[in-house]
């Protein structure tokens, strides 16, 4: 999967959680956004749903990956800071993946 398409289901993954949030609380929508952390209103439950949305989303394309695991969580800066950051994760693991 091509990290532009990857980059697609991330921010759709966004759009589709700030359907359920309040309008004060709106994640940003773009390449570079931040995600988790001091900079978003994501809290860590928050995180998770979002997580298992891009995960079902990237499994209907074909391409099942765990985003949220020991590797995930054991890194010393979190996959999870921002839209690039978690794309490239994905990149990587799809990259595990197939070899």
């Amino acid at each position: 999967m091509r990290p532009d398409a990857v980059e697609q289901v991330v921010l759709d993954a966004l759009r589709n959680a700030n359907l359920a949030r309040d309008p004060s609380v709106q994640l940003v929508v773009a390449p570079g956004a931040p995600i988790f952390g001091p900079d978003s209103p994501l809290d860590s439950l928050g995180l998770v749903a979002l997580l298992l949305d891009i995960e079902d989303a990237l499994r209907d394309r074909g391409c099942p990956v765990v985003l949220s695991d020991e590797r995930a969580v054991s890194q010393k800066r979190s996959p999870f800071r921002s839209v690039t950051t978690l794309v490239d994760y994905i990149g990587t693991l799809l990259q595990t993946e197939q070899a």
